[in-house]
């Protein structure tokens, strides 16, 4: 598992939801690219089914996986599990007749296929490829405006879903929505909606009262006096903490025993992780958004257990919480140095969060070159820590589960 970094894109629908998880791998130097050429060789698979899992890479989702005529040739397309993988192809290679012939083999067989960056409005006119298809993917930063229209207009003629990727901007994928686009790949759900108007809601105040009052050391008759005063909060909590995402080994029964229980860092963490949540819950909500809090949340704790084996626990905590408090603002819809404002955190983590600074800005910045795939600069840090592929690797793989698993949970209390 050391020869590439695997990482995941979301592919998310017109509900803010997500649909699948394209697949990624990255020689672990930047002039290997896996995703070009054999795309997928047999060790790859292997490692992808025997070592790191295909579930706990897609979880409850899709995964989207590039292919070429030689993935086909050397039949590796069947050692993946054709229920939950859609396999990209690429545009080019259809005029590749054994490779057509093949694919409509497989497609008898119940494999999904996808044609990636689809540029040829003419090449839907083709009926044995609309066959072949179930979704067309479109690298929307490589095509003008009306040639888009006209593969969307054509590909839902024929049935067929389309996804635009490389998104970055929410203004982009509104745009790409208004277009008819099915599915939207990218990361522009983390861009910010500022709205200077936009309230904070009583619920979202009184779990903000409840995490200062933790974070300043107020007595524990004082926590259970106000987490009473906030029953239907102090409810939600307990089942929410209840659940197996948090694996407890007893069932948490009052606040008192929370307290006790799980110690006054961790109930502040996870009134924080629950005010995500709520959000996600609400029409519209951003559930890619609170599942990329969980990742980053995974990924500070874990670059610094990596970089410094004995870091403190009180360093844990606080990577923890600049890996959540960095994506707060996008929650409550206001400028972060505001909402910071209202959680009185210490000027270490300002400086972390806005600056760059300290060791916890230095991990902000790693886990943000991780998330963004960005493998020039991901090598260049994984050298200056001493690090290896297999260890970020690994790293990200947890995640993956972590949040995969949290995912379910939420799904679940959604129900």
């Amino acid at each position: 598992m050391d020869s590439f970094y695997i990482a995941r894109q979301p592919v998310i629908d017109r509900k803010n939801r997500i649909f699948a998880y394209e697949i990624l791998f990255r020689g672990n130097r930047p002039e290997d690219d896996v995703d070009q050429g054999t795309v997928m060789s047999a060790t790859t698979i292997n490692n992808l089914i025997n070592v790191i899992g295909v579930e706990n890479v897609i979880g409850l989702n899709y995964g989207i996986i590039k292919i070429t005529p030689l993935f086909l040739e050397r039949t590796l397309i069947e050692a993946l599990p054709k229920e939950h993988l859609i396999f990209a192809v690429f545009e080019e290679d259809l005029r590749d007749p054994a490779f057509l012939e093949s694919l409509k083999k497989y497609k008898k067989l119940g494999y999904t296929f996808a044609l990636n960056d689809l540029h040829n409005p003419q090449t839907l006119e083709e009926p044995y490829l609309l066959e072949l298809f179930s979704y067309i993917k479109l690298d929307h930063e490589a095509l003008d405006e009306d040639r888009i229209k006209t593969i969307i207009g054509n590909a839902h003629k024929h049935g067929i879903k389309t996804i635009c990727s490389k998104i970055g901007t929410r203004k982009d994928q509104q745009k790409l929505a208004s277009f008819g686009s099915d599915y939207f790949q990218g990361f522009f759900f983390s861009e910010p909606e500022i709205m200077e108007e936009y309230p904070i809601r009583a619920e979202t105040g009184s779990i903000l009262l409840l995490w200062n009052l933790i974070r300043n050391d107020a007595s524990t008759d004082e926590l259970v006096e106000a987490f009473e005063r906030e029953h239907t909060i102090t409810l939600q909590l307990l089942r929410f903490i209840n659940s197996p995402f948090f694996s407890l080994r007893q069932t948490v029964t009052s606040v008192r025993h929370l307290i006790t229980l799980l110690g006054r860092n961790q109930l502040s963490q996870w009134l924080l992780v629950m005010l995500f949540a709520k959000e996600s819950q609400k029409e519209n909500g951003n559930h890619p958004l609170v599942l990329m809090v969980i990742n980053r949340t995974e990924l500070m704790t874990g670059l610094l257990k990596l970089i410094h084996p004995d870091a403190e626990k009180s360093k844990l905590e606080t990577a923890y919480l600049v890996g959540m408090l960095s994506l707060i603002h996008l929650i409550f819809h206001r400028p972060p140095r505001e909402i910071l404002h209202h959680l009185h955190v210490s000027k270490e983590i300002e400086e972390a969060l806005f600056e760059g600074k300290n060791v916890y800005g230095e991990l902000l910045n790693m886990v943000r070159v991780i998330e963004n795939n960005d493998i020039t600069k991901l090598d260049r840090l994984v050298k200056k820590h001493n690090l290896s592929p297999k260890a970020i690797n690994q790293l990200s793989i947890e995640a993956m589960k972590k949040v995969n698993a949290f995912d379910e949970a939420l799904r679940t209390m959604t129900k």
